[in-house]
């Protein structure tokens, strides 16, 4: 199972979604799943660690372990999105699971 950290994204919107990419190298990221959760969760994840883990196929075809703040999520990838012809990743959608 692949496991790995985030954190909770106090701010939102194409600015500071531009600021976290190029200055702190994260990725924002949005954890949905209406059975599982009151609401969407959004958080950032560290781009250079989910950009080596998505090179592997077990990325998108296994359940991920999302530790944020002393909670674990059980969650699918959904959606990527990436950069036109930079190797970068834009955007992560998650679908918690259990």
């Amino acid at each position: 199972m692949i496991k790995f950290n985030a954190i909770y994204r106090n701010k939102f919107g194409t600015n500071n979604s531009r600021y976290m990419r190029r200055i702190n190298h994260q990725i924002p990221s949005i954890i949905y799943g209406k059975q599982f959760l009151k609401k969407e969760l959004l958080i950032l994840v560290e781009h250079d660690i989910i950009f080596n883990l998505q090179k592997n196929d077990i990325f998108y075809s296994s359940e991920l372990l999302i530790s944020l703040e002393n909670k674990n999520f059980f969650v699918i990838v959904k959606d990527i999105q990436r950069h036109a012809y930079k190797p970068i990743l834009l955007h992560i959608d998650f679908l918690c699971i259990k």
